[in-house]
């Protein structure tokens, strides 16, 4: 059991280059050779200081490395930037089959693509005061989205393995204020099946017009003796409305006692 002290904060596009770019080749795992993460990064810290909208969680103050980012972009306007034409292609190229998905990344009318980018294990009560402070910093400065198009990973277990740290259901209680909350977290072992490894998907599911998830273009072939979690890539496509009632199902359930 451990207890820590997490604090909330705006991106900063000093600080959080290094840890950003850290956090997108976790997230691309065997494909992290397929998109420069560089601009990448650079293009995520930027926009939440163009919109005014995004958070980081953060243990050890401002100037620390941050723990999680949650960050828009706005494909209106960047799809075809350099810094993320290359990427919205490699998911368009991954998600053919998923008709709505593929379509508003390609052709996006007032569609946003969040980057939500953290270490494993986070508690679930620290996740929707991230999610509501994005909804409410991007109406407030005046940057309306009608649908969002979540980008994470999943994996899938046989039920064998234990102590990973990638416990979904671990809703381990925590305080949130502003800028800051206390939170504890464990990882006992998991059962088999297929999960995403953030847990407030499970409910954003739940709402999302279309989920699409796809093998990792340069993950080597499984065999029967393979070892390790299989991981896939993950899309989902949620309009703003639907959103908005998947966080307060994350609220409720981060309350349960």
């Amino acid at each position: 059991m451990i207890n820590v002290d997490f604090d909330f904060y705006n991106l900063n596009e000093d600080v959080d280059q290094i840890a950003a770019k850290r956090l997108l080749r976790q997230h691309l795992s065997h494909d992290e050779e397929l998109v420069d993460v560089h601009p990448l990064a650079s293009l995520i810290l930027a926009e939440s200081s163009r919109l005014g909208a995004g958070s980081s969680i953060k243990t050890d103050g401002e100037e620390s490395d941050p723990w999680a980012i949650l960050a828009a972009v706005d494909l209106d306007r960047n799809k075809d930037d350099p810094a993320l034409k290359p990427f919205v292609s490699y998911l368009a190229g991954r998600s053919k089959s998923a008709t709505s998905i593929s379509s508003q990344l390609l052709e996006p009318s007032k569609t946003a693509l969040i980057f939500s980018l953290r270490m494993l294990n986070l508690p679930l009560p620290l996740i929707p005061p991230m999610y509501k402070m994005l909804l409410s910093e991007l109406t407030d400065n005046g940057a309306e989205f009608d649908h969002f198009i979540l980008w994470g990973r999943g994996y899938r277990l046989e039920g064998s393995e234990e102590g990973m740290g990638l416990d979904l259901h671990d809703q381990s209680r925590g305080k949130k204020k502003k800028k800051a909350g206390k939170a504890t977290s464990s990882a006992p072992a998991l059962a088999a099946g297929s999960f995403a490894y953030h847990p407030e998907e499970e409910f954003i599911d739940k709402v999302a017009e279309e989920v699409h998830t796809y093998p990792f273009q340069s993950a080597q072939q499984r065999d029967e003796d393979a070892f390790g979690v299989e991981q896939f890539g993950r899309l989902v496509l949620v309009n703003r409305d639907k959103l908005l009632s998947a966080i307060k199902s994350m609220e409720a359930a981060a309350a349960e006692p």
